[in-house]
């Protein structure tokens, strides 16, 4: 004798579903999502305050349609029956594609909260349902025979929308992070125009990205096509990645195709945003929550091979060119640089610095002068020489021991360059003790910085003293300022960049300010030195213990600047412990 069985349909169900979500945030986008599809205008998200709400809600609130009682009962409670299937592909007033697909995120705000207040108004009645987790654990045997608390009542014929209030948050999970649920809503709705979305009263700004873009037309083995546009911005953004859209609903988080890559540089990895449309994507290839794709989609991973390949494309392309103008802009720089090294280690320098700058190509032109100037002076230390010596011997030898010295080189060179920046580090925090003591004078700091104006900025630390600027100042400022000065001018300093661009620096005490009077001064210097080099631009440092506070640097003339030690100590640290930071990073 046969027998039929039947499913039993447990009030748990509702909870689950609302736990399929990847975060309270991504929970509360997809009561949005709602709202979208109801044709509102607007949205607003009212977001709890940590440790400033003694009973905390949030409150999802729009301008939509709203729906009349007999929605709400035989529409809205009707699980898995989505206002795709009930209704089209399209919404009816403004013709949006519709992002509600499952049917199941009614049950979104359980996730977050015990309770979930949905007030709706439509037709001049305003109607409220309550659902309660703990209605639904009273309920023995199926979701039926839970009792939700409905009320209607008449409201201006005129008024339309809905509010969610979530009531009874989960102690469990943190306060939904205002700045990550704007991310995930720009993602969403970034390109929408007629939908505007706040979050705590702030605006979800449309997601503005310079750069060079790009569109593909990806032709599948299917016959169809999915478009894949994307942009390589001018510089990394915060969330890069790329984004899928299965009928207009953004699926998961954007994704990195070529995180793996390691011939792909990581400072481009993080500048590239892109988003892929296909209607060969369809609900099958998504899970249920829509925060991913199913790993076995066929066309899914068919589409990410491909545009993993036009991605890499145009990454080498933009990386080439860029490359090659970041070193036309710093050829000078890296010239001068090797022509402290002895002629028989340039050729190889050129190679690595080459090497290095393939990493910091696209920081600022500052930064890439500090890397420059600290791995050379690392290149002329001679212990680093040996295992050059050692990749010479092994080249024609065993290829696992050539690799491995080749691994030993990248090693010690980042280990060189961190090594000679924390030696810099190690200078400034001795230059800190000598701007302390009160006993220093203007010579010793002129001592202490003549060599190292690097200091001032990595810019600077192609300028230097030679004789014929020295005498210039002894010759010529002895005999226009005569009298209690020192013969040598020890307060100041004259230096020449390789651009023949010239820089006077006046060193005061750590222990006074400077101002206006100290400014004059150095303009007369500066007057008189013209008539030695030449009527040539100057530009001048006024350093001290401190600048008088009544002068603001917005209102300062470009060619000069008053600045205090402790400024300059305190640039120059931050500069360094980047470059730390960075080097400990991975290629």
């Amino acid at each position: 004798m046969k027998n039929s069985a039947n499913f039993q349909v447990d009030p748990k169900l509702a909870e689950l579903l609302g736990e399929t979500y990847k975060s309270t945030e991504d929970a509360i986008k997809e009561l949005v999502d709602n709202s979208y599809d109801a044709d509102a205008d607007e949205v607003y998200v009212i977001l709890p305050q940590p440790d400033f709400s003694e009973n905390p809600e949030i409150v999802i609130i729009d301008d939509g349609t709203g729906m009349k009682e007999q929605e709400v009962r035989h529409e809205y409670l009707k699980i898995a029956n989505s206002r795709f299937s009930r209704k089209g592909e399209r919404t009816f007033g403004k013709g949006r594609l519709v992002k509600g697909r499952k049917g199941i995120g009614k049950f979104a705000g359980l996730m977050v909260a015990e309770i979930m207040e949905i007030k709706t108004r439509a037709g001049g009645k305003e109607t409220t349902l309550t659902i309660s987790k703990e209605a639904l654990a009273k309920a023995k045997y199926d979701l039926e025979k839970v009792k939700l608390p409905i009320d209607v009542k008449d409201c201006d014929k005129s008024e339309h929308g809905t509010i969610i209030t979530l009531r009874g948050l989960n102690q469990n999970f943190t306060f939904p992070n205002p700045e990550k649920l704007k991310q995930i809503l720009v993602w969403e709705y970034g390109r929408a125009h007629d939908f505007v979305i706040k979050v705590n009263d702030e605006r979800v700004g449309i997601q503005d990205i310079k750069g060079e873009t790009f569109s593909k037309e990806i032709i599948l083995s299917n016959g169809e096509t999915a478009i894949f546009n994307y942009t390589i911005s001018e510089k990394p953004v915060k969330t890069p990645g790329v984004i899928f859209r299965v009928g207009d609903k953004v699926i998961g988080r954007p994704e990195n195709f070529l995180k793996q890559d390691e011939l792909v540089p990581d400072s481009l990895k993080k500048r590239l945003v892109g988003e892929i449309s296909s209607g060969s994507l369809a609900e099958n290839d998504v899970t249920a929550d829509w925060g991913g794709f199913v790993e076995n989609s066929k066309i899914y991973n068919e589409i990410k091979e491909v545009a993993s390949v036009e991605m890499k494309a145009s990454l080498s392309s933009v990386f080439h060119s860029e490359m090659n103008l970041a070193k036309a802009r710093h050829k000078l720089r890296i010239d001068r640089e090797l022509a402290k090294l002895p002629e028989f280690k340039r050729s190889f320098a050129e190679k690595e610095l080459n090497k290095v700058l393939e990493k910091f190509y696209s920081e600022s032109d500052e930064k890439v002068g500090i890397i420059i100037s600290v791995m050379v002076d690392a290149l002329e230390k001679d212990y680093y020489w040996n295992v050059v010596q050692k990749m010479e011997e092994s080249r024609d030898g065993d290829i696992e021991k050539f690799s491995e010295v080749l691994s030993e080189f990248g090693f010690l060179e980042m280990a060189m360059i961190s090594s000679q920046a924390k030696n810099r580090l190690q200078f400034l925090d001795e230059l800190d003790a000598l701007i302390a003591n009160p006993k220093t004078l203007e010579a010793n700091m002129h001592q202490a910085l003549e060599r190292n104006l690097w200091v001032f900025g990595s810019e600077y630390s192609l300028c230097f003293s030679n004789k014929t600027l020295k005498k210039a100042i002894e010759e010529m400022l002895d005999k226009s300022f005569s009298g209690n000065r020192a013969s040598k001018r020890p307060d100041l300093l004259l230096g020449e960049s390789i651009l023949r661009q010239y820089l006077l620096i006046e060193f005061k005490k750590p222990s006074i300010s400077v101002g206006r009077e100290a400014e004059r001064q150095a303009l007369e210097y500066r007057d008189d030195l013209n008539s030695v080099i030449h009527n040539k631009k100057i530009q001048i440092f006024v350093v001290g213990g401190k600048v008088d506070s009544n002068i603001s640097s917005h209102n300062e003339r470009p060619d000069v600047k008053l600045l205090s030690y402790s400024e300059i100590v305190s640039v120059a640290r931050t500069q360094l412990n980047w470059l730390i930071q960075e080097l400990a990073k991975p290629f």
